[in-house]
């Protein structure tokens, strides 16, 4: 018979996982406390969530919330330690902060991933260092404003030049009547 703590931590992976749009899988052996906690800040400052689960949990887990079951290449790399990151909002930012920790740190060592939504993806440790170079959703919008304020500033650095030229021909005119 399990024990409410066990259920309840199989009910809490899975609202993580029913809330997550992606989720990838890492080994954090040889990881200190303080670099867990450094990392956990990075994460959450990125919106996702860093935490360190049973194997057999996250399975049941998955599995209460996809009645396929867990994909045959995520059951195969659940061995040994294994910490999850849950990117919530924004699935780059979160996963951009772990991968950039891991390259300052050699740890933790990236497994596999999981886009869960719109349809399950899995991510081989290539795919999730691509996906860290992207740009994240912020970085984009602010772009995306960028480009639409361009032309309107343009206008206005172009009327505001012809602005300050008929001023200067203006005060070359007065100068010229002054000295005369």
């Amino acid at each position: 018979m399990p024990s409410q703590k066990n259920i309840d931590q199989v009910k809490s992976l899975s609202e993580k996982l029913s809330t997550a749009k992606a989720v990838i899988l890492a080994d954090y052996s040889g990881l200190s406390v303080s670099d867990q906690s450094e990392l956990r800040k990075n994460i959450a400052d990125a919106g996702g969530q860093f935490l360190v689960a049973k194997n057999r949990f996250f399975k049941l887990a998955f599995s209460e919330m996809r009645k396929s079951g867990l994909p045959r290449k995520v059951e195969e790399t659940l061995r040994g330690p294994t910490a999850f990151l849950f990117a919530y909002e924004d699935e780059i930012g979160p996963i951009k902060a772990l991968v950039q920790f891991s390259q300052g740190h050699d740890l933790p060592k990236l497994k596999i991933g999981i886009i869960l939504k719109p349809k399950d993806r899995i991510l081989s440790i290539e795919e999730i260092e691509r996906l860290a170079k992207l740009p994240t959703r912020e970085e984009l919008i602010s772009r995306l404003i960028g480009t639409f304020n361009a032309p309107s500033a343009r206008l206005v650095y172009v009327l505001s030049g012809n602005m300050q030229k008929l001023t200067m021909v203006i005060k070359a005119i007065k100068e010229k009547k002054e000295a005369n």
